[in-house]
């Protein structure tokens, strides 16, 4: 397993030091409304936790259960519709744009469009209608010079792989095809896990029997091999159905990551009731449209439960305040980016599961994604220029900001 980011000054010592109230960009407390339900879960049992690697000993996974914004920078404006945010080697980014189809260079807070055949191929065939486009970007662990871009086309949504040099992107090879596209709920999360796979959130396509069908593509999150000429998009080993199909019942998942003990969580955007953060376990069931959060469940259900071949949400919050879509995951914390709902949340982490949510920063407008940068610092990518949002000047933004 790769050594995991570290963030912004929340190392293990520090973890009993600080316990400070969660803060707005101007300052004054925010805690999390009442509609927001408080969360534990247990966790998959792990045995042996990650080291640092410099000196051999083990990370402590968890964070305290207050924590405020400390510096807060703009680090480039003028997007339109941004959606996703990758990281290269140099600590340059990647921004995709779903509707213009761009995918910009970010060097020293100037934005360059990539081109080359790869980038015209995007823009000449994606849909950019409703919810889907150009959406989430990868680079690959193994090779960083590989992108990966999940695209909505006329014949599907398709996540591809282009080379990059300079800012020029090679044409693009298809890696998994024909996953099922709407004007909604397309999902579009890409990232590699620290086992060297990569993994594909995709939506119900509007069709929310997709979900539950395990021969769809829709509604799921897919965990594939992308990094071998003779077997790109084909099943990872170990995947529960013999399929590309990692887990089940999801209505439309934007975000996901993982703890450096080898937990992963994704958020999920609910219908009209409640919006849910997940435990994402091999071949579980998360319900939709049985269930949305812990609404339609049996009595006596509890966040986090597993019944009745049901896996429920560790965290979940009304549509109005969240609508998740972009996460990030620090070793203290699960940072949680919502559209409707206007704010980044952070859901606690400890070794056994996950805290109460707070709201750590609002005051931006609609939050689409929040990235762990490599220099520790959590990069919020805003999204007021979607159609759905109110644009402020200079919108939309990348804002660079530690936590403490």
């Amino acid at each position: 397993m790769p050594r995991p980011p570290r963030t912004l000054l929340a190392t293990a010592c520090a973890l009993a030091v600080f316990a400070t109230a969660a803060c707005s960009p101007g300052g004054a407390g925010s805690a999390a409304p009442a509609t927001t339900a408080p969360a534990t879960s247990a966790a998959p049992s792990a045995s042996v936790g990650p080291t640092d690697g410099d000196r051999g000993v083990s990370l402590i996974v968890g964070g305290p259960a207050h924590a405020s914004v400390l510096t807060r920078d703009v680090v480039v404006t003028g997007l339109k519709s941004p959606w996703a945010l990758a990281f290269l080697p140099d600590g340059s980014f990647l921004v995709s744009e779903r509707d213009t189809g761009f995918i910009k260079h970010i060097r020293a807070g100037v934005a360059v469009r990539l081109n080359g055949p790869g980038a015209q191929a995007i823009r000449a065939k994606i849909v950019p209608a409703g919810e889907g486009g150009l959406l989430g970007l990868a680079i690959s662990p193994a090779d960083p010079t590989l992108v990966y871009a999940y695209v909505s086309r006329a014949d599907g949504n398709a996540v591809v792989r282009m080379a990059l040099s300079g800012d020029l992107l090679s044409n693009p090879v298809d890696i998994v095809t024909h996953i099922p596209h709407a004007k909604n709920h397309n999902g579009g999360g890409l990232a590699f896990g620290p086992d060297g796979f990569l993994y594909i959130s995709t939506g119900d396509a509007t069709t929310s029997a997709n979900a539950q069908d395990e021969a769809s593509l829709a509604g799921k999150i897919l965990r594939v091999i992308a990094d071998g000429a003779d077997k790109d998009g084909s099943p990872a080993p170990g995947n529960p159905f013999d399929s590309q199909v990692w887990s089940l019942g999801h209505r439309n998942v934007e975000g996901f990551g993982w703890v450096s003990d080898g937990r992963m969580y994704a958020s999920e955007l609910g219908q009209d009731l409640l919006d849910e953060l997940n435990l994402i376990t091999s071949g579980a069931n998360y319900g939709w449209p049985t269930v949305e959060g812990t609404a339609r469940a049996p009595a006596g259900t509890v966040l986090g439960a597993t019944a009745d071949g049901l896996t429920y949400p560790v965290a979940q919050w009304s549509t109005d305040d969240a609508s998740p879509s972009g996460i990030a995951i620090t070793h203290e914390a699960i940072y949680v980016a919502a559209l409707k709902g206007e704010r980044l949340w952070r859901v606690p982490l400890t070794r056994d599961g996950t805290g109460i949510p707070e709201v750590i920063l609002d005051g931006l407008g609609r939050i689409r994604n929040v990235v762990v940068g490599p220099d520790g610092a959590l990069y919020v990518l805003t999204n007021n220029t979607d159609g759905r949002g109110k644009p402020r000047a200079e919108d939309d933004h990348v804002v660079r900001i530690t936590v403490g």
